[in-house]
């Protein structure tokens, strides 16, 4: 039988693991977009901090089936890139592309972790989307004065 629920399990640890990877990228871009070309401190500090939380995240899972449901080589959208995709506009759109991704991810986190029996985790990804959204607020509206 335990055989058996690892099977089961296996699609749902592919979500959270394609996502969780997802997250923590989209983040990286997010941080390295105000280090580098915004030369600003504070929000690059504020998203390696949530970035920081991904690994508490991951934690609720069991790393061996979080990776032994990983297959790249047969994802459908492992190869080719859809047009949209290989343009920004700028670096403000690569921001916000990756915020976005960021957001989504989180959510499909928390929403496929109530699936594996682990809200502890449920709960930590809602944390991390709730305060990506204050932290896009926040800059927008400074963005803005």
């Amino acid at each position: 039988m335990n055989g058996e629920k690892q099977i089961a399990d296996y699609p749902l640890y592919r979500v959270i693991d394609a996502n969780s990877n997802r997250l923590r990228e989209g983040l990286r871009v997010c941080e390295e977009y105000f280090r580098f070309m915004k030369n600003e401190k504070a929000p690059s500090q504020k998203i390696k901090e949530i970035r920081h939380l991904c690994k508490n995240l991951e934690e609720c899972f069991e790393k061996n089936k979080l990776f032994a449901s990983r297959d790249s080589v047969n994802d459908p959208f492992a190869n080719g890139t859809e047009a949209k995709e290989c343009e920004r506009k700028n670096a403000d759109g690569l921001f916000n592309a990756n915020i976005k991704r960021c957001q989504e991810a989180a959510r499909v986190i928390e929403e496929f972790s109530k699936l594996c029996g682990k809200s502890e985790a449920s709960e930590i990804a809602k944390n991390i989307r709730f305060e990506l959204y204050s932290f896009e607020k926040n800059y927008y509206e400074k963005e803005q004065k």
